[in-house]
């Protein structure tokens, strides 16, 4: 299975994306799985939002279902997300203070 962290999410919803310009990304983790967290709905920022996914929680491991900005589903993925507990149940991934990616 495939680990992934939220900048990595972002990455993969921008690839849908003409513009792949980094964005400041909500998140809103829902509690509706025994008041443990079953799913987590991530929005690119921007005017309209330039696009969408939604990780659906089973335990450890979840599948990720990508969007694109107008909401047409453009890829699932089976993976885990490394570092979804260090943010709050509703958070902002800043782009700004992200690390930039290696290009190796």
């Amino acid at each position: 299975m495939q680990k992934m962290t939220v900048q990595g999410i972002q990455d993969v919803i921008l690839a849908t994306q003409e513009d792949k310009t980094p964005r400041d990304m909500y998140i809103h983790k829902s509690p509706c799985a025994d008041n443990e967290v079953g799913a987590v709905f991530f929005a690119i920022s921007g005017t309209p939002p330039k696009g969408y996914a939604m990780y659906l929680t089973e335990g450890e491991k979840g599948t990720l279902h990508v969007f694109d900005n107008i909401g047409l589903k453009r890829k699932i993925m089976h993976c885990r997300i490394t570092d979804l507990a260090s943010y709050k149940d509703s958070d902002v991934w800043n782009a700004q203070a992200a690390e930039p990616l290696s290009d190796d």
